[in-house]
């Protein structure tokens, strides 16, 4: 979504900068962001920019920002209410012109009421807070998102471009992706290169092997494939008129399965 903000602004032509506030040890985050100076410590042979001024002109997306220190926090206050930063180690502001958009995967207000967050930051940075859903909410995005995460793996590994079978999609829908999109991303980019044949089925999602929700999506594929299952005899009942003499020679199956099908989906 930071991305997409940055791309239909007028910055869009200039820089787009990601940073994971949660990766990072508060020193490094101040020395990454900021920039330093020549000798600001140990090993600092140079001076060095930060992604601030790198970001000049265009946005700054600093991802997890609840995960960062009072200190880093008041210092980042310091940024969004003068427009400039300071090198570590160093006494001259640099004036910048940043969008700053940040996200969390936590409540900052309940942060902010354990005094956990900064309350003057959580208003500077809350002028226009967007509240995303879990994707557990909002499974309707997952089929488009499957298809971009396809595209762009097949891409970066120079494959060619797969499909997803519809019971595979039917599980990748349904699954719980308790990671949300992320997850969902890593995990297409993982059947997209352990596998090599033009289309992804349930088989290939839970054989991955050490997805942490392998039991969850198999139990999901066996629950889709049955619903299809289930929708298909229907369909054959429906086109003979409920005979299941002839619902079992369209279906291909004997009638003794289809009477089988009949108790165990329990279709009257």
């Amino acid at each position: 979504m930071a991305r997409t903000i940055h791309q239909t602004s007028y910055r869009r032509d200039k820089p787009f900068v990601v940073v994971d506030c949660g990766a990072l040890p508060e020193t490094l985050l101040e020395s990454e962001l900021f920039g330093h100076v020549k000798g600001a410590f140990t090993g600092a042979a140079g001076a060095k920019s930060g992604l601030f001024e790198e970001a000049d002109g265009g946005t700054i997306f600093l991802d997890e920002i609840a995960d960062t220190s009072p200190t880093f926090q008041a210092k980042l206050l310091r940024v969004l209410q003068e427009g400039e930063i300071k090198r570590v180690g160093g006494t001259q502001p640099v004036k910048i012109d940043v969008r700053v958009v940040s996200a969390t995967n936590k409540d900052l207000t309940d942060l902010v009421k354990a005094k956990a967050f900064r309350q003057d930051l959580y208003y500077r940075l809350a002028v226009l807070p967007v509240h995303l859903p879990p994707l557990r909410d909002r499974r309707v995005d997952i089929p488009l998102l499957v298809a971009k995460f396809i595209a762009d793996s097949c891409q970066r590994h120079r494959q060619d471009l797969r499909q997803v079978s519809g019971e595979a999609m039917r599980a990748l829908t349904a699954a719980p992706w308790p990671g949300n999109v992320r997850e969902l991303q890593h995990y297409i980019e993982r059947a997209v290169v352990t596998t090599t044949h033009t289309e992804l089925t349930c088989a290939d999602l839970v054989e991955l092997g050490s997805h942490p929700q392998d039991a969850d999506l198999r139990t999901v594929g066996r629950g889709a494939a049955r619903q299809a299952e289930r929708t298909r005899i229907l369909q054959a009942l429906q086109q003979t008129s409920g005979n299941r003499v002839q619902a079992a020679r369209v279906l291909k199956i004997s009638r003794a399965s289809l009477y089988n099908k009949l108790h165990e989906l329990g279709i009257q």
